[in-house]
């Protein structure tokens, strides 16, 4: 467990840095990739997006999943290859550790620190700034274990392991 626990935080933190940073440009320049992930009150007073953050919002929005799904089959792979006898349930745990450590970070750091905490004025939507959805630290959690949330936080590291383990190590 304890090897098994370095991996997932040294391994897979540091892979899972390159998406959360990406996350944070995209709350800045990129909101309608992620529009439909703010509170009711926020979505229901943002203006129009501007073509540029449209436009931005196909490049980083898919360049954020594909980055965050790179980061967990890397650790997953990674895993797998320094020990050839792991097998697809090994894999399966270390995907989704590695997925549930990326969900505590978007829930904790990003989600609760520094949207509703500190609330820079950069992450703030024209037009939204005193909505009280801002502070809605439950609207977060919520999501976390919404069926989405659920689903990709389960369903996606299945799919990663099955990939890892097909790939040459």
């Amino acid at each position: 467990m304890g090897s098994w626990l370095w991996h997932a935080l040294v391994f897979g933190g540091g892979s899972l840095l390159i998406p959360t940073a990406i996350l944070l440009v995209c709350l800045r320049w990129a909101r309608p990739a992620f529009a439909d992930d703010y509170p009711p009150d926020i979505q229901s007073r943002m203006p129009p997006f501007t073509r540029t953050e449209r436009r931005l919002s196909w490049v980083l929005g898919p360049a954020f999943i594909l980055t965050l799904l790179a980061a967990v089959l890397w650790t997953t792979w990674s895993w797998l290859d320094a020990d050839p006898a792991r097998g697809l349930l090994s894999a399966y745990g270390m995907a989704l550790g590695t997925a549930a450590l990326f969900c505590l970070v978007d829930l904790v750091l990003v989600d609760w620190l520094i949207i509703c905490r500190w609330r820079p004025s950069w992450v703030i939507i024209p037009g939204t700034a005193d909505a009280a959805g801002w502070g809605d630290y439950g609207f977060h959690l919520r999501a976390q274990f919404s069926g989405k949330g659920l689903l990709a936080l389960f369903g996606l590291p299945a799919a990663v392991a099955a990939v890892a383990v097909l790939l040459p190590r």
